[in-house]
């Protein structure tokens, strides 16, 4: 690449650039418009949706762990941290059931791209390869 190249091309060169990013752009496009792209797409909502219900499982863990230590010292606990405790632990309740229903969503949402996109000979074996965190093709 000699000067007198980039003085008569400087207009192609500098076209180059964007013509890139637009044909990248496209076929990330494209390939996400694929059976195996809306599949990867479902699944990794799918494993964030269980990643938030562990979390949420843990937090009800803990606040009923301390439901259960300041009923074993009601003698000598203020009623209004037991009271708030319970509050937080049907909060914590509430929350962990939201967030089984977004895995019910999510999980139902593999199927759907499972079955729509993939052939019938492959799709039990998809069902089981990304459903099988939960046992059984998904969460109960």
């Amino acid at each position: 690449m000699n000067a007198d190249m980039l003085t008569n091309n400087w207009a192609l060169i500098f076209a180059v650039v964007p013509a890139l990013i637009v044909v990248v752009v496209v076929l990330r496009y494209l390939i996400g418009r694929t059976g195996s792209g809306q599949l990867q797409q479902v699944v990794s909502g799918y494993r964030e949706s269980l990643k938030e219900w562990k979390k949420a499982q843990i937090v009800t863990q803990k606040k009923v762990a301390r439901i259960e230590k300041l009923k074993s010292k009601a003698e000598r606990t203020i009623p209004r941290l037991l009271e708030e405790a319970r509050e937080a632990e049907e909060d914590a309740r509430s929350l962990e059931k939201i967030a089984h229903d977004r895995v019910l969503v999510a999980a139902t949402h593999v199927r759907r791209v499972i079955h729509d996109e993939f052939p019938p000979i492959r799709q039990e074996k998809l069902r089981n390869k990304y459903l099988s965190e939960l046992g059984n093709g998904g969460p109960a």
